[in-house]
């Protein structure tokens, strides 16, 4: 028996993978790794999906540095406007037996929105059969509109300047979903927007207490009485990072009262939240005409849309010659999941014409863009910086990876710092004794590798070592071999343990790299784009 994997589950695969790093629902970690040459470091050894590969990736890890919720975004593929070009329309039907004017044998591979220079997204509803567009779209309204080349388009939404800078990139752009409005709720990643009492219950002698329950954090909130009823609840604090909250209201002496909470986005663009809170399900916005048949008159053809919805009005055009060559729509309707076309004459006898109804995604044009647009990609974008003694300098790395849930060191709690060593870090008399990659070994029996020296007091001269351990055995009593140099008896004069086990956690994905080497002041930024 033969299964289909639909497009759409690709994308809740993706989706699914965002809202886990957006919300925090786990911890995700971009690691630098490996400061060992390649065998040849202009062209990094191949690596391969087995347990010794990803062993080696975690022992040579030199930090990590958490992904925040603002460093990812779910992207789409990039079709930029340009005049001239043919763009495929919305349609509810390609198939190899009915193409796109692309080609597209699906609507997930057509070109059916544009991204302009403005950086507004549109959807093409209709592209004049198959004419150029030949005038940019720029309407930021929540109606489908006309432009001068008979091209019908529906603004999306604006990307804005911070995920154009991390995200857009000349094959994909990010698409975020804004609004609690339109479909669904739980994909917001954000804050409580309203809570909306549903039930004032009774008997309460003074306001209850609001609890705010779900997966995001911050947020709280206050209820008014009205006589001894809740009349109303209002937000003291957004908080941030929920996808779902449930408002429980418990105290004050009375009981029954009820509330729903409506969840936004912490950055929302007021265009995108318009488009998205207006959005009509099952509309009817386009009716093909597949055979135009013959001997019809002007005004004399009614056509009549029947179909779950409610509604939707479309007018016929007849040509000089008795064809049907279009249909207009008076009213698009709503709810419709299905629909046809019956067409009545007063007096004439035409024959033959036929229709196709395309009806809207079923929550509506601009309810859901990451939906809408087949986001069946992650886009995840992590600077390196000097804002963290844990951020190495002084050396290089040849490997970037990504881990999930990595633990404390010595422990089983997860690790939820901004950035985090998996060194130990020793202080020590002398700098000129140490140099960075020199091998190290304790009196303990341990071997290590020196990932980087550090000021960790600002008086210019470094003070500190941080050790990559490659074989156990250190204490605050050991003294120290510099095999590379050839030192022995160095002292220890304090120990810290590592922030990190970099034998926790799942590492997601790893690649290997031409060498980066890491000095005071630079910054590095990793792209990286995960395709599901």
């Amino acid at each position: 028996m033969a299964i289909l994997l639909l497009e759409q589950a690709r994308f809740h695969q993706a989706r699914s993978f965002y809202r886990d790093i957006y919300n925090g629902n786990d911890k995700f970690y971009m690691a630098a790794s490996r400061a060992d040459t390649w065998t040849d470091d202009t062209s990094p050894d191949t690596f391969y999906d087995n347990r010794l590969d990803v062993q080696q990736f975690r022992d040579t890890i030199l930090f990590v540095k958490r992904v925040q919720s603002a460093d990812t975004a779910m992207l789409a593929k990039r079709i930029d406007w340009a005049t001239g070009t043919i763009y495929d329309n919305y349609d509810d039907n390609y198939s190899p037996s009915n193409t796109a004017n692309s080609g597209a044998t699906s609507l997930q591979a057509a070109n059916f929105y544009v991204l302009t220079d403005a950086f507004n997204v549109y959807k093409c509803i209709d592209n004049n059969n198959n004419g150029q567009s030949t005038t940019k779209p720029s309407s930021t309204g929540t109606e489908i509109f006309t432009t001068a080349d008979l091209y019908k388009w529906k603004f999306l939404f604006q990307l804005g300047a911070s995920d154009r800078t991390k995200f857009l990139s000349t094959a994909y752009m990010p698409v975020r979903k804004v609004s609690g409005a339109g479909q669904p709720s739980f994909d917001i990643n954000g804050e409580l927007n309203s809570i909306a009492v549903t039930a004032g219950g009774s008997g309460y002698s003074s306001p209850p207490t609001v609890t705010i329950q779900g997966d995001g954090t911050g947020a709280t909130a206050n209820a008014t009485l009205t006589g001894n009823a809740v009349s109303s609840i209002s937000i003291s604090t957004g908080g941030s990072g929920y996808t779902f909250a449930d408002i429980k209201l418990t105290g004050g002496g009375g009981a029954n009262a009820k509330a729903d909470a409506t969840l936004g986005s912490t950055d929302t663009p007021t265009l995108q939240t318009n488009v998205e809170g207006t959005a009509v399900k099952g509309t009817i916005d386009k009716i093909v005409v597949s055979a135009q048949g013959t001997d019809y008159t002007a005004g004399d053809v009614t056509l009549t849309i029947t179909g779950d919805g409610i509604g939707a009005a479309a007018a016929a055009v007849v040509n000089s010659n008795g064809n049907i060559t279009g249909v207009t729509i008076t009213a698009p309707g709503s709810g419709y999941t299905n629909a046809a076309i019956t067409l009545v004459q007063a007096s004439g006898s035409g024959v033959n014409a036929t229709f196709r109804v395309v009806i809207s995604p079923i929550e509506g044009h601009g309810s859901h863009p990451q939906k809408e647009l087949f986001c069946k990609r992650v886009g995840m974008t992590v600077s390196f910086d000097n804002d963290s003694r844990d951020i190495i300098t002084g050396n290089d790395y040849r490997q970037v990876g990504l881990i999930k849930n990595i633990t404390k060191y010595g422990l089983s709690t997860l690790f939820d710092d901004a950035t985090g060593s998996p060194h130990f870090i020793v202080t020590i008399n002398d700098p000129n004794n140490y140099g960075a990659d020199d091998s190290i070994e304790t009196s303990s029996g341990g071997k290590f590798s020196v990932a980087q020296l550090r000021d960790t007091t600002g008086n210019g001269t470094d003070d500190s070592v941080y050790l990559q351990e490659n074989t156990k055995g250190i204490s605050v009593s050991d003294t120290i071999t510099n095999t590379t140099k050839g030192l022995s008896g160095l002292p220890i004069n304090s120990l810290a343990n590592p922030e990190i086990s970099t034998d926790s956690g799942d590492v997601i994905y790893f690649d290997n790299r031409k060498p980066i080497t890491r000095e005071e002041g630079q910054v590095e930024t990793v792209k990286i784009i995960f395709t599901f």
